[in-house]
């Protein structure tokens, strides 16, 4: 998961560079650092959503349970992925990186390119104002941006029903 201007970013400067040498060269952008699916699911109890860990068994049923009674999920057409082991059946591959961050070297003053919890606030606001997600419920948590609304339309995958 990398934040879209930083792909934006990385994306121009390969366009606008020469390559070095005669062949292809592969620039895979990577998170850094590489973010867990406990940090970003912890943005969601910080900023008042109810959320909390379980075992994978017991959050593929309830997963499954509900996609299956609700089936306007945006999930509905993925529910085959987590019907598998998912935690063992996909692993992402460890992308050699090293050419990007060579081309970045001189034009970026970070390394860092990663969702950091602010940018996941964001990202929380906007599923909201598109209502994939409901308004955060719980007393005391942190709040979420604001952000505008201009040419809001729903998220894909919701009827809106």
């Amino acid at each position: 998961m990398v934040p879209v201007d930083r792909v934006a970013h990385c994306t121009t400067l390969a366009a606008i560079s020469p390559q070095s040498g005669s062949g292809l060269t592969v620039l895979h952008v990577r998170a850094r650092p590489l973010p867990t699916y406990n940090t970003i699911f912890s943005s969601l109890s910080r900023y008042g959503f109810a959320a909390e860990r379980c075992e994978y068994l017991v959050w593929r049923r309830k997963l499954e349970q509900h996609v299956m009674e609700v089936q306007d999920n945006a999930l509905f057409p993925l529910l085959h992925f987590v019907l598998d082991d998912l935690p063992t059946s996909t692993k992402s591959p460890d992308l050699d990186d090293l050419n990007m961050r060579t081309l970045l070297k001189g034009h970026d003053d970070t390394e860092d390119g990663t969702v950091s919890d602010a940018l996941m606030a964001k990202y929380l606001s906007w599923l909201i104002l598109v209502e994939f997600l409901p308004k955060p419920s719980l007393p005391g948590a942190d709040l979420l941006p604001e952000l505008g609304n201009s040419s809001v339309r729903k998220a894909l995958g919701r009827s809106g029903a």
